[in-house]
């Protein structure tokens, strides 16, 4: 059951970033009808993401005792949450943001994500 719940949590991880990072690009570009679709599935796939999580952590309480790889992990993921909720809103609210600060900010989201993958599938500390 563990395994199932793992590989649902890696699937809605993933979902949650790739959709992220297409509402960050329709941002950028100004795509209104886009932005509402990428939107909605990123937070719909960042709540999912983080029930999948806790619910992890509910099967294994001793995971937090394994490393530090656990903390960092959730750090950068609540920051990406607090990322994708803020994007939201400043688009419902129709504010613009920079074109140089919407192709930094896609680019740390990746790098990030694939950081927390790796912290994911390699746990190095």
């Amino acid at each position: 059951m563990l395994s199932f719940y793992f590989s649902l949590h890696i699937i809605a991880v993933t979902s949650w970033i790739m959709f992220l990072l297409q509402f960050i690009k329709s941002l950028q570009h100004q795509r209104i009808n886009e932005g509402y679709v990428f939107g909605f599935l990123s937070l719909f796939f960042l709540v999912v993401t983080f029930y999948l999580g806790i619910k992890l952590i509910g099967f294994n309480h001793d995971i937090f005792k394994s490393g530090g790889w656990l903390h960092l992990k959730i750090t950068l993921a609540l920051m990406l949450g607090i990322e994708n909720i803020y994007y939201f809103y400043k688009f419902v609210r129709r504010k613009k943001i920079s074109l140089k600060l919407a192709e930094i900010n896609y680019w740390m989201t990746y790098l990030i994500f694939v950081f927390i993958l790796f912290l994911t599938l390699f746990r190095p500390f």
